[in-house]
Parts: C-alpha cells; structure tokens; sequence
C-alpha cells in the first residue's frame, strides 16, 4: 500500500510517497501553497509542478496510490479546504481518498506518531495546535504577529528591538541585545535601525531572524534576554494549558506536547520555563521532540486514514530511506 503525505506553507511544499513499513518511494519540493499568500492560479501551479514531479519519478508508484493526507497552513476556511481538496483530486486517480487538514496535524503527528496531544509550534510565528481521542481538535494563538505570537522569531525580535531602544532611552537595563542589534544591521547607532525595521510589506521578515540575538545574548548570560525568553514561556505555557483543559478536560494521563519548529532547536532554554508554568495550572505534560519532518506527520496521517498501524521500525525506514531530511 502506497499512500502520499504532503506538507504544505507559505515557502515550500513537500510531497513524500511511501509504504505503511515508512520506505520512502518518491519526493518533490515545490514553492508556496498557502491561499492566504499566494494567489488560487499559483497553488494549482505548484501542485501540477509537484505531482508530475511524483509521477515521473515512479509512474507505477504513483498509480497506486490509495490515500492524501495534505496537512496545509491557510485551510481553517472550510472554503479553502475546498479548493485544495478540489485540485488534489484533479491530479490523483479517481479512487484515491483526498483528506486536507491544518498543517498543525504534520507537526503533531511528527512526534506522537499518530497519536492524540498537542503541537507548539515556535517558528517564525507561533501557534498551540491539538488533537484527543476523539478526534476533535483545537487551536489557541496563530492568528498572526500582528495579534499576537508568543515564542516565534517575530516575539523574540521584537522584545530584543524593544529591550535595545529602551536601554538607548534609559528607561530599560543596559544589554548584550543592543551591540548584537547594532553589529545585525551594521549600524552605528540604534536609531539607524528604525529605516530597516520599518520597510514597507517588509517589518516581520526584517523582525523574526533577530529572535536568534536573544538566545545568544542568554547564552552569555544577558539578564535582559533571560527575562525576555522566561516571560514568553510562560505566555506560552497558559496557552498550553488553555487548549490542554479545552480537548482533555477530565485528563487523566499526562498529555505529550511536541515543540516543533526552529525555535525549539534550542528548547533547553525554554522548556523548564514552560513545565514550571504548565505546573501553576495542574497540567502535567511532557515535552517531546519531533522524530520526523512535518511531512512524515503527514504520511502517517495518511496511513492513519488507510487503516494502518505504524510498526516500530517506521521512524527509522523513514529517515533512511530518503534523502532530502
């Protein structure tokens, strides 16, 4: 049985067919896929582009296929659902079964392996995803860095600006965030910064890389950033907690939450911080790692759909056997 996971964002989409043992069998990697940034006509351009990629790849593969699973940002919309649903299953044959879901599923799904939990995603904007036993999930935050965003590049970066002019301002504590800031950009002084941070359609690609700064100024001990990343830890774990008693109100076990994302390369500094806050609300947790890229969440997901079970050896068959992750 062949079944194709795709993974697909507002940069790159990712296509993996692959067996219920996790051999990896084909993979294409096309651009953007998310309604809310590229245009309907673009998608359908990227999708063509994928699935003639996955069929030139193995034509007989590709042909027997029995299950999607497309986990994508921008389909919370039952309307955008639709429209992907629409233009997966013009390019797949007719008895191919289609599922679309939010792209929080791959990410899930990469650390539990199918199972029921929760997903931070910490990337360059932030988002607490979950699913329980039923089936039912749940969101809390991801509405965009404009309202609000909890551990993301774009909340560090914009506490470390903050931080920095602050200190320039004598209202805020001197900091390693401020020459960091200054050597980023290659100013001279802190108010040179305002025209890069303020390019138009540009603030939050200009913002999220100098969440970075902020660990690196904890690394060396910087006060300032400690609080910083202590602060939006805890932000993070009340969102947590808040989706935790929203799908598992009578919990009775204790809930895997994944940290997905490139924040959480360096979780050791953030995931103490956020089990102390999960502790204030008597939630019990544990922290996991993802074992697989998002689209291997997927592909199980699609396996999930297909009746299978994912057998032991799935997370290594799968890492071996491609060779882009």
């Amino acid at each position: 049985m062949y079944v194709l996971g795709i993974d697909g964002g507002g940069t790159k989409t990712i296509g993996v067919i692959a067996d219920e043992s996790g051999t990896v069998v084909a993979i294409s990697i096309v651009g953007a896929t998310n309604q809310n940034g590229v245009d309907l006509e673009r998608v359908k351009q990227e999708f063509q582009l994928l699935f003639q990629d996955l069929k030139n790849q193995n034509q007989e593969v590709f042909d027997s296929i029995t299950h999607v699973f497309a986990g994508m940002s921008g389909v919370d919309r039952e309307s955008a659902k639709a429209n992907i649903n629409e233009m997966i299953s013009f390019f797949v044959p007719n008895n191919v079964s289609v599922f679309i879901d939010n792209d929080g599923v791959n990410a899930l799904f990469a650390g539990t392996l199918g199972d029921l939990g929760i997903v931070q995603i910490g990337g360059t904007g932030s988002i607490s995803f979950g699913m329980n036993e039923t089936g039912i999930h749940s969101r809390v935050g991801g509405w965009g860095y404009l309202i609000d965003d909890e551990i993301s590049g774009f909340a560090l970066g914009k506490e470390a600006l903050r931080a920095a002019f602050a200190e320039s301002d004598q209202r805020g504590g001197k900091t390693l965030l401020t020459p960091f800031i200054l050597k980023h950009f290659q100013t001279e002084s802190i108010s040179e910064v305002i025209p890069y941070i303020y390019q138009l359609g540009m603030s939050r690609d200009v913002i999220a890389p100098l969440g970075k700064l902020v660990i690196e100024a904890a690394d060396e001990g910087d006060s300032v950033a400690k609080t910083i990343i202590y602060e939006l830890s805890m932000r993070t774990a009340f969102s947590i907690s808040t989706l935790i008693k929203r799908l598992f109100p009578n919990q009775d076990r204790r809930i895997p939450v994944v940290l997905a994302g490139g924040i959480y390369k360096r979780a050791e500094w953030f995931s103490p911080i956020i089990l102390e806050g999960l502790a204030q609300q008597d939630i019990s947790a544990d922290l996991i790692e993802p074992l697989l890229p998002p689209v291997g969440g997927a592909v199980i997901a699609a396996l999930k759909q297909a009746g299978a079970d994912i057998n032991q050896t799935f997370v290594q068959t799968f890492i071996e056997t491609n060779k882009y992750f």
